[in-house]
């Protein structure tokens, strides 16, 4: 069997296209976090049934994890914290959905990881 080449090419081509434009291990921005989180919070209880749901979640674990491995290497290197956030203490997703809505249009360009970062800083400043 073999392959018609253009028709190879009219398809093949597209999808390149898309996996160079947007790698797996690409990082969501926080604009587009928030845009696709006040989707969600516009369907009220049903946004946990929506797809997006375990994507956006996925998105904020990873967010989570590669700022507290951050902030463990700028503290190994003896560098400061980038927030302290008190033993215990938490931010809700309400509020990280504000935080994140306020910062400036050129953080919301940003990766999310660098939004949260931003927002924990505000919130748990280190004095």
């Amino acid at each position: 069997m073999s392959f018609h080449t253009p028709l190879v090419a009219r398809i093949a081509v597209p999808l390149l296209a898309i996996a160079v434009a947007s790698p797996a291990n690409a990082a969501m921005t926080v604009g587009t976090f928030l845009t696709r989180a006040n989707a969600l919070r516009d369907q009220g209880i049903g946004a946990m049934l929506s797809p997006d749901f375990q994507v956006l979640r996925e998105e904020a674990r990873l967010a989570k994890n590669q700022l507290k491995a951050e902030n463990a290497a700028r503290l190994a290197a003896r560098k400061p914290a980038l927030a302290c956030v008190p033993e215990g203490e938490s931010i809700g997703i309400e509020e990280m959905l504000d935080g994140l809505a306020a910062l400036p249009a050129a953080d919301k360009r940003r990766p999310l990881k660098d939004g949260y970062g931003k927002v924990l800083a505000k919130r748990f400043p280190c004095h």
